[in-house]
């Protein structure tokens, strides 16, 4: 009985479990449907019965919920190559606040887009930062606290740096070097950060400028070209105004810039370190420049700009530090000393106005070669140009740039009047670009030859004007080629009195040549008076023979004379007979100091 009893109460047991499980299901269900984010909801079972272990059903929607998954996934694995993180989804979590689903195909358009525009950015940075230290070459750059500039404090007060590029007041071409130059804006950021209102900015740029109000009008342009030296009157006014705003305020800072930061920004800086006494020669201040501003202590090398900060060294000791006044000079020709016969250059001079003189363009030279117009002088060794019958080529005051061009490479220097003395030797690497031309030229020196001048015509050149000579015998050292053969002591020194560098009257001819010129002209016997006409008659009849006899030797010589000085037919025939009366003698380039022959 008792196990009928049992086995009559098991069944209705089953059927009670089997009751709570398909409610338990419908209770699932229906939860699933009010509220697809809350959790499984647990069926409420009395608690005298107990529920067996059943698997639970299966859900369709959670197999796609997983399938969905999946798919999110490996999505997300693509993405993750671009730099993306997709947001994992919570179970139920189709849809966010806005009512699209993350897994949609627009969000994921949108956010692969994304990661390419990020990665395009990153990787034109990384060449923008690498093109910026390219073009930066030697020198040092400032990286600190999130700034990478090419910018470098040279003391506590001044600042060196390059040109602020990128905006459109730079121009067009200034605005595009700002993707490798400093940009404008990182400038302004570092300058209100570190040192706002009080900072002042130095342009140097002529070919370069930029609207000042980006540093709130704190903007001074002292330009000048680039690779040249300035006005020698522009140092002292820099300097006087940097020091005029360092001394207003102790925290006050200049900021010094060229195009590339480095050259004329040398220039100018060394000055103000002379001139605030922080040492007391300029090459201790270039050695010092070039040290802080440069990795290999090469910031300040052309040999100009060195030669003009060695000028306002002078300035300061001779002047006081004023702009000294323009000597003004005449220039009177070159020397070439030790110069191969591969380089004659032609000559150009110029100052901060223009072109002053060149040979391209003078009407003795312009339809020479310059191998025609560069003498050699061979019992020098040098050779020699200058314009016979002329003062000098020009005249000058203050600064002047004398360039050579060779077609191995053009050198040039600038150098002023008033610092310098009338005759001066510059050695080859005392010329800017001199070690970038194609061949060596050892040894080679170039002497430049000047005078005092008041611009007043020297009586020398008054004579001349004054004399009947033609323009090719203006000078009278050419007058008389032959004399020179013959008499070679006193003809030189003659010509040195044409080519001096005093304006003194020429000494008086010889009596020989005014014999000479006397005889070759032509001559009659004077009449004899009529009471000795008798007389006379054989006296009469042999001086004419013996006038005639010396025409005739006078013709020969001078026949003689002119094919020994004869020269190959390398020159056109000009206008002016000078340059050939060059070539006919060049010793006549002495510049009056065939006493200084021994020296060269």
């Amino acid at each position: 009985m008792a196990s009928e009893s049992d086995s009559s109460s098991q069944p209705p047991t089953e059927v009670a479990d089997v009751k709570t499980s398909t409610s338990t299901v419908s209770d699932q269900t229906n939860s699933h449907a009010v509220d697809s984010s809350s959790v499984e909801s647990t069926p409420i079972v009395s608690s005298s019965d107990e529920v067996p272990n059943f698997p639970k059903p299966t859900m369709p929607e959670q197999n796609n919920s997983q399938a969905g998954y999946t798919g999110k996934w490996a999505i997300a694995r693509i993405a993750s190559g671009f730099g993306l993180h997709l947001a994992q989804k919570t179970p139920g979590g189709n849809e966010n606040a806005s009512g699209v689903s993350p897994s949609s195909p627009s969000t994921v358009l949108h956010s692969v887009g994304k990661g390419l525009v990020d990665t395009s950015m990153g990787a034109v940075k990384a060449v923008q930062v690498r093109a910026r230290h390219m073009v930066s070459q030697n020198k040092r750059r400032y990286q600190e606290g999130g700034f990478d500039l090419d910018l470098t404090y040279i003391t506590d007060n001044i600042i060196a740096m390059g040109f602020p590029a990128g905006d459109l007041s730079s121009g067009i071409f200034g605005y595009f070097e700002g993707f490798y130059r400093n940009h404008m804006e990182e400038v302004i950021k570092f300058f209100e950060t570190h040192h706002k209102d009080r900072y002042k900015v130095y342009n140097l740029c002529s070919e370069r400028l930029y609207d000042a109000s980006l540093f709130a009008g704190k903007v001074a342009c002292f330009p000048f070209n680039d690779h040249n030296c300035p006005p020698i009157n522009l140092i002292p006014s820099f300097c006087q105004s940097a020091y005029s705003w360092l001394k207003s305020d102790i925290l006050n800072v200049v900021v010094v810039h060229c195009k590339a930061g480095k050259a004329r920004t040398g220039l100018m800086i060394c000055s103000l370190l002379l001139f605030l006494k922080f040492f007391p020669t300029a090459h201790e201040c270039i050695d010092y420049y070039n040290q802080r501003r440069c990795v290999d202590g090469k910031g300040l090398i052309l040999p100009s700009q060195i030669r003009y900060v060695k000028y306002f060294e002078r300035i300061l000791a001779d002047f006081n530090g004023e702009s000294p006044p323009g000597r003004r000079c005449m220039l009177r020709g070159f020397r070439l000393h030790e110069c191969p016969y591969w380089v004659r250059p032609s000559i150009t001079i110029s100052d901060h106005n223009g072109v002053l003189f060149t040979t391209k363009r003078h009407p003795k030279t312009k339809n020479l070669m310059p191998e025609d117009f560069w003498i050699r002088a061979p019992t020098k060794g040098i050779v020699v140009f200058a314009l016979p019958g002329e003062r000098g080529l020009t005249e000058l005051t203050g600064d002047f740039k004398i360039q050579f061009h060779d077609r191995q490479g053009d050198f040039y220097c600038w150098l002023n009047t008033t610092m310098m003395e009338n005759r001066v030797i510059l050695n080859g690497p005392d010329f800017d670009d001199f070690d970038k031309r194609r061949l060596p030229v050892p040894g080679f020196k170039v002497e430049i030859v000047m005078i005092d001048y008041d611009g007043t015509v020297p009586e020398k050149y008054k004579a001349n004007e004054k004399s009947n000579l033609s323009s090719a015998d203006c000078s009278p050292s050419y007058k008389d080629s032959t004399n020179s053969s013959r008499n070679k002591a006193s003809n030189d020194q003659e010509n040195d009195d044409v080519f001096s560098d005093s304006d003194d009257e020429d000494k008086p001819v010889s009596a020989k040549r005014s014999s000479s010129n006397t005889i070759s002209g032509p001559v009659t016997a004077p009449p004899p008076p009529p009471q000795q006409s008798g007389k006379i008659d054989a006296d009469v009849i042999t001086l004419r023979k013996n006038i005639q006899q010396l025409s005739l030797n006078s013709k020969q010589q001078s026949t003689s004379d002119n094919k020994q000085f004869e020269k190959p037919k390398s020159i056109p025939n000009l206008d002016s007979g000078d340059i050939k009366a060059i070539a006919a003698d060049a010793s006549v380039f002495s510049f009056g100091d065939d006493e200084e022959d021994e020296d060269f």
